[in-house]
């Protein structure tokens, strides 16, 4: 449509309108300036002869008189008048557009009164026409007369002559054209737009006040199912069962989700008119609607590991299986990767069950979660598992098949479970600690088995006065404990040796286990050695640390460990024993020699340490060396950057560069040569811009996982999620439940309106409207 700038101006003599239909596409801003400037001059020198009447009549349309503006212009005197400059842009000849914008902006009908109508064979245009037909007007350059209405509204039945040919038979216009016209249907039906168009700009027509309700119906419907999304997040998030057993209206517990919407309820409008006092016939409540907004929810939290793991272009993976309550077996599966921060992160990407657990089946399965999530298995660059067959199997495992279709993922098993596993064979190859470990397990299965001998170990604990604690999260803490309560342990068993004719000879079988000598001695040793593996234990489980750490951590511990076998440790370690048989009257045991470090003692202490040796062994990688080597040692070895450019195709020359100079600039403000300090000091400053080369051999390096630790963590929350109450949960829900309860940080981000927008853009038709459009 044409758009138009209009200028309007007053005199004190008397006033001008002039419309100047401009065209955007054929006039620039320059041009309008120098029309608004020409058109001032004129009306300044008072040569406008036309004048713009915009009188409608109060008898056809009162209701347009409000509407429209009328503008009466006054001529000059004809005697000043050289020639009429007619106002070609409001001339109705320009077409039924131009009708129309007068129309929007308040003009009506271009009525020239003291025009010089010319003649038409001995005939001519009547000004008076104007008034008893407000709609008529009237253009000079044609010398035609049109319908202003049938203009503006025109339609397929409206007579082109009032329209666009124009109407110059003046000797029929007054007593039979006009009012023909004016008689007809088209004419009717356009007069009535015009009334109805008035009308809407004064009180707003039906469709805005439409489209108003439907905005607010709209905004409200939005609000609502946001709080059902935060509601619904909220039991996510903390791990609590979301639907109730009934969940009908004569239910006095409809779940938490229910229940907690009927509090929120209390002070939410939107969720008492629309949940409570049920206002729509929908609520969106049903399971079926929850595990579809769960779903879209964690897509959300998997979107954004995975934009961020694209990000850093390189990861590892972490794989680990367990059995869920159902008797499932569920695969966790981790993804590892390193922000621009130089921290690693590492990710829970999801439960998944499968039927088997051999190396062909999961190593499928990892691949196919890979490719689902747009990730490439040529971007793996580390995979870390335990020590199960099906998973490190060098010809038919999990990482020998990943390894030949990517021989840059390196395999790494997990350390926490390489140490588990040096304890238990420790446990399984001294006949001391089998002992000691079996009475304990022993112990604890006797005490618990009954309520009645677990209030005689409460009743002895009360008497002494010895407060009850938190239970023991590890080994170390349970011996600790046992020496704590041995006095209590001893009384209990002793009572229940003498009073229970049933299981007494069980008590008594443990007393003697107990009240020796060796027992106490074993306790007691296995204390400080766990304290040292302990430390080690909790490091190796952290997701933060990287090879460099693992080893260095491990050299330490083996070490301290080795220090122990020594006669002073022993001295130590016979003293505490022996005050603690004093004190319980247990008998001195029979020494056939001077005391010393014994043999058993000796072997207990060289198991563990060679085990661990051997075992931790398994880890020492080559070209894990060579990183650490570049990244941490000065200078370092030329074999180094060789293997390292050979294998992931760095430039060697240029990573030589990088690394000298970076190490200089390290070494000029700091003197601590750990790879800890010198990712600190990469990630400060533009430094990782600098050194591009070097910096990406940081990010691999930390990229690497060092333990499955996650895995695990993960399976404690599938324990919470998936207990015998919720034994029935379908996979997708658990996997929706996991990732959105795992993922805490990420799912507090989740936007709602994204939610809504997945949920409203679905094939399925929604009961509500959630979108203006």
């Amino acid at each position: 449509m044409d758009k138009f700038v209009i200028n309007l101006s007053k005199d004190r003599s008397n006033e001008t309108v002039a419309i100047l239909k401009l065209d955007d596409q054929q006039i620039t801003s320059h041009k309008k300036i120098k029309m608004d400037t020409c058109y001032e001059s004129s009306k300044t020198e008072n040569k406008l002869t036309g004048t713009a009447s915009n009188t409608i009549s109060k008898n056809t349309m009162s209701m347009e008189d409000e509407s429209l503006d009328t503008l009466p212009v006054e001529s000059p005197n004809k005697s000043t008048l050289s020639k009429p400059i007619i106002d070609t842009n409001c001339d109705p000849c320009q077409g039924k557009e131009n009708a129309y914008y007068l129309l929007s902006n308040g003009f009506g009908p271009y009525q020239p009164k003291n025009y010089d109508f010319p003649k038409r064979g001995g005939r001519k245009f009547r000004s008076e026409w104007f008034i008893s037909f407000p709609w008529l007007e009237y253009s000079p350059s044609k010398d035609s007369a049109y319908c202003f209405y049938c203009r503006a509204f025109p339609s397929n039945k409206s007579d082109i002559t009032f329209i666009s040919e124009g109407f110059r038979q003046w000797s029929k216009a007054c007593f039979k054209s006009f009012p023909k016209h004016e008689q007809s249907v088209p004419h009717k039906e356009s007069s009535t737009k015009i009334a109805g168009y008035n009308e809407a700009k004064q009180s707003g027509s039906i469709i805005n006040k439409v489209n108003t309700q439907y905005k607010q119906e709209v905004a409200e419907n939005r609000e609502y199912l946001k709080c059902v999304l935060e509601t619904l997040l909220f039991c996510a998030r903390q791990g609590i069962a979301i639907r109730g057993h009934r969940e009908n209206e004569e239910s006095q517990n409809k779940g938490n989700f229910q229940e907690l919407l009927n509090l929120r309820s209390r002070d939410n409008d939107i969720i008492r008119r629309y949940f409570t006092e049920k206002e729509k016939n929908f609520r969106y409540v049903s399971g079926e609607y929850l595990n579809e907004f769960l779903g879209y929810m964690a897509n959300i939290v998997i979107r954004d590991i995975v934009d961020n793991v694209l990000i850093a272009n390189i990861f590892s993976i972490i794989v680990d299986e367990t059995q869920d309550l159902s008797k499932h077996e569920q695969v966790a599966i981790i993804l590892r990767y390193v922000n621009n921060d130089f921290s690693p992160i590492e990710a829970f990407l999801g439960f998944y069950k499968v039927e088997s657990t051999d190396g062909l089946t999961l190593s499928l399965l990892i691949k196919n979660v890979l490719i689902s999530n747009g990730l490439q298995l040529k971007c793996l660059r580390g995979q870390c598992y335990d020590g199960a067959a099906s998973m490190r199997g060098a010809y038919k495992g999990v990482q020998s098949r990943i390894k030949e279709e990517n021989p840059l993922a390196l395999y790494v098993h997990c350390n926490a479970h390489i140490l588990n596993l040096c304890l238990v064979d420790l446990s399984k190859q001294i006949s001391h600690v089998r002992s000691l470990f079996g009475t304990l397990s022993t112990l604890h299965n006797f005490i618990n088995a009954s309520s009645k001998r677990q209030a005689v170990f409460d009743n002895m604990r009360s008497k002494l006065n010895m407060k009850m604690g938190d239970g023991p999260s590890t080994l170390k803490d349970a011996l600790e404990s046992l020496i704590f309560n041995y006095q209590v342990v001893i009384d209990s068993l002793e009572n229940i040796s003498e009073n229970d004719s049933i299981h007494g000879s069980d008590a008594n079988s443990l007393l003697k286990s107990m009240k020796t000598f060796e027992f106490l001695f074993c306790v007691n040793f296995f204390i400080d050695i766990m304290s040292i593996t302990n430390i080690l234990s909790k490091y190796l489980q952290s997701s933060n640390i990287d090879y460099s750490s693992v080893q260095h951590m491990t050299k330490a511990t083996i070490q301290e460990l080795s220090n122990m076998r020594c006669e002073d440790k022993f001295d130590m370690i016979w003293s505490k024993a022996n005050v603690m048989r004093i004190d319980n009257e247990i008998c001195s045991p029979i020494l056939s020699r001077k005391s010393k470090v014994p043999k058993k003692l000796g072997g207990v202490l060289d198991t563990i340490i060679s085990d661990m040796k051997e075992r931790f062994k398994e880890n020492d990688i080559h070209i894990l060396n060579c990183m650490q080597d570049i990244i941490v040692n000065e200078p370092t070895k030329f074999t180094s950057f060789q293997d390292v450019s050979t294998m992931y195709g760095f430039n060697e020359s240029e990573l030589k560069a990088e690394t000298k100079i970076f190490n200089r600039m390290y070494r000029s403000l700091n003197t601590e040569n750990t790879i800890q300090s010198k990712i600190k000091y990469m990630r400060s400053g533009d430094n990782a811009i600098g050194f591009p080369t070097l910096a990406k051999l940081y990010k691999l390096f930390l990229t690497i996982p060092s333990n499955s630790a996650a895995c695990e963590r993960s399976f404690s929350c599938l324990r919470r999620l998936k207990n015998y109450l919720r034994s029935t949960m379908g996979q997708s829900r658990l996997n929706h439940l996991g990732i959105l309860q795992i993922e805490r940080e990420r799912s507090l981000n989740i936007n709602n309106d994204e939610v809504i927008k997945q949920f409203d853009s679905s094939t399925i038709p929604r009961r509500l409207k959630f979108n203006n459009f």
